[in-house]
């Protein structure tokens, strides 16, 4: 009987740790995402341009190919300035306290402007 409790007491606070996790993973992927497109939206209005459409791509479809890790998201970035519309490519570091400065398993940020 005793077993049986300690065995119940493991799956319940495993069950617990697991849902908090889940919990803390789906905050930080918010606060990022939210992290980034304030700084797309920046930078693309900062060079006299207004977002069309972003979206967070496959590193084969990037300019990225041969220069990203793993913690870094690679973003494809419409947007219009001058009556044209223009693509953007950034290079974003995954880590909702900073994105600004990399980690050992990241790259810095970086912007490629198509000409």
């Amino acid at each position: 009987m005793l077993q049986n409790k300690k065995f119940r007491l493991i799956i319940i606070l495993g069950g617990i740790f697991v849902i908090v996790f889940a919990i803390l993973f789906g905050i930080s992927s918010v606060v990022l995402k939210s992290k980034h497109s304030e700084e797309i939206k920046s930078k693309i209005t900062s060079v006299g341009g207004s977002i069309v459409d972003f979206e967070s791509v496959n590193v084969n479809e990037s300019p990225f190919e041969s220069d990203s890790r793993g913690a870094n998201t690679i973003y494809k970035i419409t947007y219009s300035k001058d009556g044209k519309q223009m693509i953007a490519w950034y290079r974003a570091i995954n880590n909702p306290l900073d994105i600004h400065h990399p980690s050992s398993k990241t790259l810095e940020e970086k912007w490629i402007f198509d000409k």
